[in-house]
Order: structure tokens, then sequence, then C-alpha cells
């Protein structure tokens, strides 16, 4: 079984998860694809997380029905800080197999501030997917060179972005899925 692992805060979802998410599946030729947003990141102030409620309800929505696709609530189930080292051994314990964790050029450049990231790397098979208009996958090669790097189109949105486009008043049309269209707006306004 090809396991695959795309974790992240998604807050919120938007196009550019779901194409990674789609895109991931086939490049990578996996049976599964495990979506597991995070609960409380070490990495950032939760203060700025719609609630993980909301998130998980976001993407059961959007990624529902997506054949191959299953999205986990461990985290929050879990509690407490969210490490992938956890993630990664709750999910490879469960499948009895080395999952493919799934991660953005930007995490994969600062993979070596992540909580037990030398241990990590035994754990998961790590495949990376562009975030750069100037590529850095040879650094990424350099420094990692087991990780795969996913030849797949750039994808310049950032939940970041759509959050600062609702601030402003501006339209997120195109950027996230209609259907959670007007409750990303009433969330982060």
């Amino acid at each position: 079984m090809r396991l695959g692992i795309y974790g992240g805060a998604f807050n919120p979802v938007h196009n550019g998860h779901i194409i990674i998410a789609i895109q991931s599946l086939e490049y990578l030729n996996l049976d599964k694809l495990i979506i597991v947003p995070t609960f409380d990141p070490p990495h950032r102030s939760s203060s700025i997380l719609a609630s993980f409620e909301k998130r998980y309800d976001w993407l059961l929505r959007v990624f529902g029905g997506i054949e191959k696709i299953e999205i986990s609530d461990y985290e929050k189930v879990k509690g407490g800080k969210s490490y992938t080292i956890e993630t990664v051994r709750h999910f490879k314990e469960i499948y009895g197999v080395k999952p493919i964790f799934i991660m953005g050029e930007d995490s994969a450049v600062n993979f070596h501030t992540w909580y037990r990231y030398e241990v990590l790397l035994k754990e998961a098979i790590f495949a990376v997917y562009p975030r750069f208009r100037k590529s850095r996958y040879e650094e990424i090669s350099r420094l990692y060179p087991d990780f795969i790097l996913m030849d797949l189109p750039l994808i310049e949105i950032s939940a970041s972005e759509i959050r600062e486009r609702v601030r402003e008043g501006k339209s997120i049309r195109g950027l996230i899925p209609r259907e959670i269209e007007e409750e990303v707006i009433r969330v982060f306004c």
C-alpha cells in the first residue's frame, strides 16, 4: 500500500490545496491520502486559526466524495501540540507502511526546525511540491537527497493571502471552493 499524509493548518482550505492533493495522489501513485488538519501548531500562533471544528468541516465538505482521500481528526483527538513525528507514527502503526508525507517547498527549506526532524527522516518518505517561482529544489536536494521533488505546477495561492483579502474586503472568488466562500468571509472578516 502507498499511503500519503498531507498535513497543514488549512486556514482556510483553498483551491491550491485541492490541486496539490489530487496531483500528489496521481504523481505519487497513492492508494490513500489522509489529510490531517493541525490542532495546535508548534510553528504558528493558534490565535489566527479558525477553530479546528470549522477547518475540519471545510475539509470534509471540499474533499468529501473524492476517491482515495480521507480527512482525519487525529491531531484533535490526540490533543496538545501537533508534531508531525507523532502523526506519522500513528498512521504508520495503523497501516503498517512507511507513509509519504507531502509538504511544500517552503516547509522543506525549514525542515531542520521541525521537532525531532532527524528521527522523522527515518519514519517517513518526504515528497515536496513547488512553492517558489525561483525553485529551491537544488538546495533541498543537497540537504535531503532522499526527498521526492515533485514536478507539479506552481500554485501561488496562500491561506494568509486569502485571510488578508477578506480583511480588506477584496474578492476571494476563484481562490477557494464556492461551497465555503461565505463562511470563510464571515470567519476572517
